[in-house]
């Protein structure tokens, strides 16, 4: 995959906007700079309220010969929703799972203490505002290069990278192709190397059901299906636990992504991504493993339905079989996707792991206020200011 040169749209004014349009950051504004967002969203023949990139970077790179464009997030100390990392400051390249969306990581990008780094995510291939090719090859491989490469495109030489479920597996897998660019590697609830026959097929009855209830023709658009299909993924995700005001937000704004991702024509990416990733993902072996040079920590959810903790015990077992250091700890009472619960238990142990690895001497003191990107974007969809106050 060759990197398109980027250029730049910013919030106050225009640096560099190329006839190619090809690396865009698209705020929400008014007044003229609102008319350059809405003549990049017709350009790109997207409607009014397909757009809420108030956070994100657009960055296309070509690839197979023709053009991916990928929704990235940067934060750093100073700024929200930057353009560019700060250079001699460490960075964490956040790594989401299936389902989601960059939002999923608010609370990180919240945390005041761990924005004392620059802080990248990006919606993976198939999710979201990410435009980009998914066919039957989907798998870790893929999206670890993904990641590479909007490493290499921002110009972040080294970094952290922590990674959720999927996300983790992507995360060891970058690691393993770049073991002289990645600092540490975090991953909470960490996959299984052969995924257990129930969940794949529960994964398969959530792809049938999503189908059935989002396909071409809306005369056989099964609405009960769809319902299914979303109660079996936040099974999944969250033991369909869902209490707290963020949640719900968050819950809210995912289903919007994926019901505009996965829908119509695109119904068949649920396929892809959710059940033929994981047929297609073979297992790590230890003289893959043997590359990793940075430390590991897993990241057990006590009460994730989805992986058991046996199966995190293996992956440290194989992982100290090839010399990499690395341990194990869990969180207790989370779900799967227990960042998004226990949000501050997981800050605290990404921060101390990161903290722990990493040059300290030029980390500036934690900013005294700071402003997650996605928090726009969460308000539209219920999350009151406030609701989510990490010290």
């Amino acid at each position: 995959m060759q990197v398109v040169s980027p250029t730049f749209l910013l919030c106050t004014h225009i640096v560099s906007l190329d006839s190619c349009n090809q690396f865009i950051v698209a705020h929400s504004c008014s007044g003229y700079l609102g008319r350059f967002r809405n003549r990049w969203r017709r350009r790109q023949g997207l409607s009014q309220d397909q757009v809420c990139l108030s956070f994100c970077t657009l960055l296309t790179c070509t690839s197979d010969g023709g053009f991916d464009t990928f929704s990235c997030t940067i934060s750093t100390p100073t700024e929200a929703s930057a353009s560019h990392i700060i250079r001699d400051l460490p960075t964490i390249v956040l790594i989401l799972p299936i389902f989601a969306a960059s939002a999923l990581f608010h609370p990180i990008f919240a945390d005041r203490h761990i924005r004392r780094f620059n802080l990248v995510t990006s919606d993976p291939r198939g999710h979201a505002d990410t435009k980009a090719k998914v066919d039957a090859t989907y798998g870790r491989e893929i999206l670890a290069d993904d990641v590479l490469k909007i490493a290499e495109t921002l110009n972040i030489s080294s970094f952290h990278v922590a990674g959720l479920a999927m996300g983790g597996s992507v995360a060891l897998q970058v690691a393993v192709c770049a073991p002289h660019r990645v600092r540490s590697v975090f991953v909470v609830s960490p996959a299984p190397q052969v995924k257990p026959s129930e969940v794949m097929q529960g994964r398969q009855e959530i792809a049938d059901c999503w189908i059935r209830g989002h396909q071409t023709n809306p005369t056989e658009i099964d609405e009960v299906a769809a319902e299914d299909g979303i109660y079996g993924a936040l099974q999944f995700m969250y033991n369909n636990v869902i209490e707290t005001p963020l949640l719900k937000a968050l819950i809210s704004y995912g289903v919007n992504k994926v019901r505009r991702t996965w829908t119509g024509d695109n119904a068949h990416l649920i396929q892809l991504i959710t059940v033929q990733f994981f047929l297609n993902q073979h297992p790590f072996d230890v003289s893959s493993l043997e590359r990793i040079r940075a430390p590991v920590l897993l990241v057990h959810c006590s009460e994730d339905i989805v992986y058991p903790r046996r199966h995190a015990e293996a992956m440290l077992k194989l992982l100290h079989a090839a010399d990499v250091e690395a341990r194990l700890v869990t969180l207790e009472g989370a779900p799967h996707w227990g960042n998004a619960t226990h949000l501050e238990e997981t800050n605290a142990l990404l921060y101390d792991f990161v903290m722990s690895s990493c040059d300290t001497s030029k980390l500036p003191p934690p900013p005294e206020i700071v402003e997650s990107p996605f928090v726009e974007e969460l308000a539209r969809h219920g999350l009151v200011e406030g609701e989510v106050d990490l010290e």
